[in-house]
């Protein structure tokens, strides 16, 4: 059965008030860097120009949760092998992996092993650490970039009109196979401080709204695991090791970032077209708006199409496990914000485009007018002059 677990502040904190410091024996933190490389990444095409060791596999779900989702082309994953990356003062020994999905994302991701018998409070050390360097020009980004950049040029032939976006997105998840003291998943709610980790907060003491806020989001399908999921991070206690939730909420991250992508595209169509249109160059007017609303319909179509593709990669199936994960990772990323925002602006250019058509139809009445009087007046002036 899925549990969706509101916790209140009173059920994850000890009668002391203070949260416990478990023991960490097995576990690894993934981040993620996802990337907009291409309109379009022919998934195909690249297994067979990277027919070798390094395409790992097609990412696929488990018997048990592969009722819940229906992957339309599933993501092939590339291993990128070991990665040195630097976070605060300390270098970290990673295996890299590249997720490269149809609609043109490629997700790097950096699987760093947690030191053995590792305190919560070193975990939530680590995690201000990287938080303090996501969108900075630090060591991770500079490796992600390196690799997404890497990875594209190598399998360069399978993208469609290859581009690079200069925003990305990151996204922290926590992975704990075995944690002291707990027996159950639940008991991972009493013993330690899941908010101060996803949050990354090492100083401050969370408020009970901002602490049960991130617990609404806790997710059970078993006795024996859990999810907490966030917007900028995720905990999955998961002692079997299978990585499935984890590639949910990273096909979550990616339509986030695509969302993303096209509202700023539409932004900056808009802005051109707005731009164009305020111009009013006489010499070029007929031309000019031809043009302009040319370039509305066919953008219009475009990102009508690329929607329509993301929105189908993968569909959701009843209440399984990893359908609510999905919904629920898409509802805390605010995707359906961003979608909204995109169905306005392109309305907005359907509604341009319709104005530049009916200007341009005007003056070619008027035009069309201007003649006929002037055929008119020259069968008046010819028949004057005859007589």
């Amino acid at each position: 059965m899925i549990k969706s677990t509101p916790v209140t502040s009173q059920s994850n904190v000890p009668s002391s008030g203070v949260p416990r410091d478990p023991v960490v024996h097995r576990g690894k933190v993934v981040i993620y860097r996802v990337f907009d490389v291409a309109e379009e990444i022919d998934l195909s095409r690249l297994e067979s120009i990277l027919s070798d060791s390094s395409v790992e596999s097609r990412v696929k779900m488990d018997k048990k949760h592969r009722p819940s989702v229906v992957v339309r082309n599933a993501p092939v994953r590339l291993r990128l092998g070991e990665v040195h990356v630097r976070i605060g003062e300390t270098t970290y020994l990673c295996e890299g992996f590249a997720t490269a999905m149809d609609y043109g994302v490629l997700s790097i991701s950096l699987h760093l092993p947690l030191p053995k018998d590792a305190r919560w409070s070193d975990l939530i050390r680590l995690g201000a650490a990287i938080n303090a360097s996501a969108g900075s020009n630090d060591e991770i980004d500079a490796v992600c970039h390196k690799r997404s950049a890497e990875v594209s040029e190598q399998i360069g032939t399978a993208l469609k009109n290859p581009s690079e976006w200069h925003i990305s997105e990151d996204y922290v998840l926590w992975f704990l196979e075995e944690v002291s003291g707990i027996k159950k998943a639940s008991d991972l709610l009493e013993h330690a401080d899941l908010p101060a980790l996803i949050l990354a907060e090492k100083t401050d003491t969370l408020a009970s709204p901002s602490r049960d806020g991130i617990l609404e989001n806790t997710f059970q399908y078993a006795t024996d695991d859990l999810v907490v999921i966030d917007w900028n991070s995720a905990v999955i206690y998961e002692p079997s090791g299978q990585m499935e939730i984890a590639d949910i909420i990273e096909f979550a991250l990616s339509h986030l970032l695509e969302v993303r992508y096209y509202d700023d595209l539409l932004d900056r169509r808009l802005s051109e077209l707005y731009d164009a249109v305020d111009e009013r160059r006489r010499s070029t007017w007929r031309r000019r708006f031809s043009n302009l609303a040319h370039e509305a319909n066919t953008r219009f179509l475009e990102i009508s199409e690329i929607m329509e593709r993301v929105d189908n990669s993968i569909k959701v199936v009843g209440d399984y496990y990893l359908a609510v994960i999905f919904r629920a990772a898409i509802r805390r990323f605010r995707v359906l914000d961003w979608q909204q925002s995109i169905t306005r602006k392109m309305n907005s250019l359907a509604r341009v485009s319709e104005l530049l058509q009916g200007e341009m139809n005007v003056r070619r009445s008027h035009i069309l007018e201007v003649i006929v009087i002037l055929l008119i007046a020259f069968e008046i002036l010819s028949a004057f002059l005859r007589h």
